[in-house]
């Protein structure tokens, strides 16, 4: 039988836009144009939130890596 888990310790896992700024060492200003780009994220009413899952996915299909 799978145990559910409950949705405040679900919420804890989440991270801000200050967070992911921090993870990511930019701006929020940065991760609000990420946004529009398509960083995944979701809202809890007005809140901003993002799965840091979904996150470093993004991050490794969006990485870029260049040859000297």
């Amino acid at each position: 039988m799978e145990t559910l888990t409950p949705l405040s310790s679900a919420l804890e896992n989440l991270w801000t836009i200050n967070q992911v700024a921090a993870y990511f060492g930019c701006t929020v200003r940065h991760v609000h144009n990420l946004l529009r780009a398509g960083l995944p994220h979701l809202y809890l009413g007005r809140l901003l939130r993002f799965d840091p899952g979904e996150v470093r996915g993004y991050l490794l299909k969006h990485r870029c890596i260049r040859a000297a």
